[in-house]
């Protein structure tokens, strides 16, 4: 902080401040809360590296969402839980059209997947949709 000698009170001390640092640190504050708010709303919360599909679709309504992550872990709905207690949470459910996501890493073995589909429909649930990352369009 610089010290302006124009406001120099008796006994030679400045006492203005230049408030140009701070108002720099405040902005640049705002602005790293603001994109990684926006980085943990898109995310999930979840760690999950998501395949990536050109033909997907957005989804607009994500009513129960199930993540498997690399290391093996089940998520439902952004809570740790295993496969035999996510049959049981699907049973406890009411509203069997509910849109079930599956979100599973890229690198998740496909017989874990077909697993979490499978405890899926026996339950009931008809609606269910894979999750994707769409590949940036390709330049032309």
């Amino acid at each position: 902080m610089r010290f302006r000698k124009d406001s120099v009170s008796k006994r030679g001390i400045a006492t203005t401040l230049d408030l140009t640092p701070v108002v720099d640190i405040v902005f640049n504050l705002l602005i790293f809360f603001a994109l990684s708010l926006n980085f943990a709303v898109t995310s999930g919360g979840i760690n999950v590296k998501l395949p990536k599909a050109s033909s997907a679709e957005p989804v607009r309504a994500e009513e129960i969402t199930i993540n498997l992550t690399s290391d093996g872990k089940i998520f439902l709905n952004d809570k740790q839980i295993t496969l035999d207690k996510l049959s049981e949470r699907l049973k406890e459910k009411q509203d069997k059209e509910s849109l079930i996501i599956i979100r599973a890493d890229k690198s998740v073995e496909h017989g874990r997947v077909v697993e979490a589909m499978d405890v899926v429909r026996t339950n009931g649930f008809s609606r269910l949709a894979i999750a994707v990352d769409q590949p940036p369009p390709k330049k032309k």
